[in-house]
């Protein structure tokens, strides 16, 4: 019976310890850039300098990190062998008033290969952008 509720605990603890955030991405304000829905508040776009330090951090991460860091994408694109693309716009558009639509505002657009991993973090239109100091 120990030793039963000895490997509960450790698989718990090893669910808590899988699902957090890498330390390459702790200082990202990840709840701000998650309620700036559509980056309609304006919030994402200040946020732009500092997701752009862990911008190539992202290659090669597992999705559900992204998920954890970037939340649920704008929008999605599905690609054939099951590869995807996530978009997380920076700034306000078209997609504040219809979000059925991919909007031409900047975005930050994530491709997911079809083992689950990050292959890629552009931006749509990298010469808006002010890049960190």
């Amino acid at each position: 019976m120990k030793k039963i509720n000895c490997l509960l605990y450790l698989s718990v603890f090893v669910l808590a310890v899988a699902c957090g955030s890498p330390e390459s991405m702790k200082d990202f304000d990840s709840n701000t850039w998650k309620a700036d829905k559509n980056a309609c508040k304006g919030d994402r776009a200040k946020l732009a300098p500092e997701f752009e330090k862990i911008r190539k951090d992202m290659v090669g991460k597992k999705e559900y990190i992204v998920r954890n860091v970037l939340g649920k994408p704008d929008k999605e694109e599905l690609l054939e062998r099951s590869q995807r693309i996530y978009y997380y716009y920076l700034e306000a558009g078209e997609q504040c008033q219809s979000t059925n639509e991919l909007s031409e505002a900047n975005r930050v657009e994530v491709r997911i290969n079809s083992l689950g991993k990050v292959s890629e973090v552009n931006y749509s239109q990298p010469q808006k952008l002010k890049k960190p100091e």
